[in-house]
């Protein structure tokens, strides 16, 4: 088998996505065996996933922001314009809050947790929400800056 890149020399490994022949030169261009096509395919796979994670954090703050504002918070009540502003920034990152507190409870969950009952499962759930909201407090901007320095980051690669 041949190199992809260059026909006429040997390959001595493949992508690890695609299995195309690299050569020695194409082999070693990145931290692991892979084409120019499928680390490109990665980088762009990466960007759309943090760029779903942001908007997903921010629409779920904001939407249960508003949500809690209009039912529950300001019923038949008045408030002053710079009340109602503070009312929402507090919760809106509160809420996009659980979201980050949640991602990171994910990645460092054991996976002991997929063989519990259903009730199990509920308590799970509940006492995973519960952290969520106090850990995504402190999360929730570390998340956010981490992923605009990969976003930026993976910009500069592939320009």
């Amino acid at each position: 088998m041949n190199c992809y890149n260059h026909p006429m020399q040997a390959a001595v490994s493949q992508c690890s996505d695609c299995s195309k022949g690299l050569c020695h030169e194409c082999a070693t261009a990145y931290s692991i065996p892979i084409c120019n096509a499928c680390n490109k395919a990665r980088i762009s796979n990466e960007r759309v996933q943090i760029i779903k994670e942001l908007i997903f954090t921010f629409a779920f703050g904001v939407g249960f922001a508003y949500l809690n504002g209009k039912y529950l918070f300001f019923q038949g009540e008045s408030f002053s314009t710079k009340t109602v502003i503070w009312y929402y920034i507090i919760f809106i990152y509160a809420f996009a809050g659980i979201v980050s507190g949640w991602k990171t409870l994910t990645s460092i969950t054991p996976r002991m947790f997929l063989v519990l009952p259903i009730l199990g499962w509920v308590l799970y759930f509940v006492v995973k929400l519960f952290l969520s909201f106090w850990l995504g407090l402190v999360m929730l901007p570390i998340r956010t800056i981490r992923n605009i320095i990969r976003l930026v980051k993976l910009q500069k690669i592939t320009v």
